[in-house]
Protein backbone atom coordinates (compact mmCIF):
# COMPACT_ATOMS: atom_id res chain seq x y z
CA UNK A 1 0.00 0.00 0.00
CA UNK A 2 2.68 2.19 0.67
CA UNK A 3 4.78 1.49 -2.24
CA UNK A 4 2.06 2.41 -4.44
CA UNK A 5 0.93 5.33 -2.72
CA UNK A 6 4.65 6.40 -3.28
CA UNK A 7 4.56 5.38 -7.07
CA UNK A 8 1.59 7.70 -7.33
CA UNK A 9 3.23 10.45 -5.59
CA UNK A 10 6.57 10.11 -7.76
CA UNK A 11 4.56 10.22 -10.83
CA UNK A 12 2.58 13.20 -9.76
CA UNK A 13 5.60 15.24 -9.17
CA UNK A 14 7.14 14.37 -12.70
CA UNK A 15 4.39 15.17 -14.59
CA UNK A 16 3.44 18.27 -13.00
CA UNK A 17 5.36 21.35 -14.99
CA UNK A 18 7.62 23.27 -13.05
CA UNK A 19 9.27 26.67 -13.15
CA UNK A 20 12.53 27.08 -14.52
CA UNK A 21 14.75 29.48 -13.32
CA UNK A 22 17.98 30.86 -14.72
CA UNK A 23 20.52 33.72 -14.45
CA UNK A 24 21.30 35.21 -17.95
CA UNK A 25 23.41 37.83 -19.33
CA UNK A 26 20.86 41.00 -19.65
CA UNK A 27 21.78 41.74 -23.19
CA UNK A 28 21.07 38.05 -24.37
CA UNK A 29 17.31 38.93 -23.80
CA UNK A 30 15.25 41.68 -25.77
CA UNK A 31 12.42 43.23 -24.25
CA UNK A 32 9.91 43.84 -27.42
CA UNK A 33 7.52 45.87 -25.44
CA UNK A 34 6.57 46.35 -21.23
CA UNK A 35 5.50 42.83 -20.65
CA UNK A 36 6.72 40.95 -23.91
CA UNK A 37 10.34 39.40 -24.14
CA UNK A 38 12.11 37.60 -26.49
CA UNK A 39 14.96 34.93 -25.52
CA UNK A 40 16.66 32.55 -27.69
CA UNK A 41 13.72 32.68 -30.24
CA UNK A 42 11.16 32.17 -27.76
CA UNK A 43 7.84 35.13 -26.99
CA UNK A 44 7.17 35.25 -23.22
CA UNK A 45 4.11 37.25 -21.84
CA UNK A 46 5.62 38.76 -18.55
CA UNK A 47 3.24 37.96 -16.02
CA UNK A 48 1.32 39.62 -13.09
CA UNK A 49 0.99 42.76 -14.88
CA UNK A 50 -0.01 44.81 -18.02
CA UNK A 51 1.93 47.53 -19.44
CA UNK A 52 0.16 49.81 -22.51
CA UNK A 53 0.41 48.68 -26.07
CA UNK A 54 2.62 50.32 -28.62
CA UNK A 55 1.31 47.97 -31.27
CA UNK A 56 -2.21 49.27 -32.44
CA UNK A 57 -2.93 51.42 -29.56
CA UNK A 58 -6.46 52.27 -28.85
CA UNK A 59 -5.57 55.82 -28.33
CA UNK A 60 -2.40 58.77 -28.16
CA UNK A 61 -2.40 58.27 -24.17
CA UNK A 62 -2.14 54.32 -24.83
CA UNK A 63 0.86 54.47 -27.24
CA UNK A 64 3.06 57.36 -25.47
CA UNK A 65 2.41 55.47 -22.39
CA UNK A 66 3.50 51.84 -23.50
CA UNK A 67 6.12 53.39 -25.13
CA UNK A 68 7.51 54.81 -21.94
CA UNK A 69 7.04 51.22 -20.18
CA UNK A 70 8.80 49.83 -22.72
CA UNK A 71 11.90 51.89 -22.90
CA UNK A 72 11.59 51.63 -19.04
CA UNK A 73 11.59 48.49 -18.88
CA UNK A 74 14.72 47.74 -21.55
CA UNK A 75 16.66 50.84 -19.58
CA UNK A 76 16.23 48.19 -16.10
CA UNK A 77 17.20 45.22 -18.10
CA UNK A 78 19.91 46.74 -19.80
CA UNK A 79 21.76 48.17 -17.07
CA UNK A 80 21.82 45.18 -15.15
CA UNK A 81 24.59 42.74 -15.61
CA UNK A 82 22.46 39.71 -15.39
CA UNK A 83 19.01 39.00 -14.70
CA UNK A 84 16.76 35.91 -13.61
CA UNK A 85 14.72 34.90 -15.74
CA UNK A 86 11.69 32.55 -14.71
CA UNK A 87 10.29 30.19 -17.12
CA UNK A 88 6.97 29.16 -16.09
CA UNK A 89 4.44 26.04 -17.31
CA UNK A 90 2.04 26.73 -19.78
CA UNK A 91 1.25 29.20 -22.76
CA UNK A 92 -0.96 32.71 -23.10
CA UNK A 93 -3.67 32.83 -25.70
CA UNK A 94 -0.98 33.97 -28.63
CA UNK A 95 0.95 30.80 -27.91
CA UNK A 96 4.05 32.54 -25.96
CA UNK A 97 5.37 31.06 -22.94
CA UNK A 98 4.94 32.55 -19.39
CA UNK A 99 8.00 33.87 -17.25
CA UNK A 100 8.93 36.32 -14.97
CA UNK A 101 12.20 38.92 -15.03
CA UNK A 102 13.94 39.50 -11.21
CA UNK A 103 16.67 42.47 -11.75
CA UNK A 104 18.48 41.70 -8.11
CA UNK A 105 15.65 40.23 -6.77
CA UNK A 106 12.96 42.88 -7.62
CA UNK A 107 10.07 41.90 -10.23
CA UNK A 108 10.37 43.79 -13.29
CA UNK A 109 6.21 44.46 -13.32
CA UNK A 110 6.94 45.82 -9.34
CA UNK A 111 9.42 48.17 -10.35
CA UNK A 112 7.17 49.58 -13.46
CA UNK A 113 3.99 49.19 -11.31
CA UNK A 114 6.04 51.24 -8.59
CA UNK A 115 6.84 53.88 -11.36
CA UNK A 116 2.90 54.57 -12.69
CA UNK A 117 4.03 52.58 -15.85
CA UNK A 118 2.07 49.34 -15.83
CA UNK A 119 -0.68 47.68 -13.63
CA UNK A 120 -1.34 44.35 -11.77
CA UNK A 121 -3.25 42.00 -14.10
CA UNK A 122 -3.51 38.11 -13.25
CA UNK A 123 -6.51 37.57 -15.75
CA UNK A 124 -9.37 38.24 -17.36
CA UNK A 125 -10.23 40.72 -19.59
CA UNK A 126 -7.76 44.04 -19.95
CA UNK A 127 -8.40 47.20 -18.79
CA UNK A 128 -8.51 50.06 -21.72
CA UNK A 129 -5.79 52.61 -21.07
CA UNK A 130 -8.03 55.42 -22.94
Amino acid sequence: MFRTLLRALCALFIAVPVAHAETIPSRSIYLVDGDTAKYRGENYRLVGYDTPETWKPKCGFEKALGEAATERARELVNDARAIDLIVLPGKDKYGRGLARILIQGQDLGDILISEGLARRYVSGKRRSWC
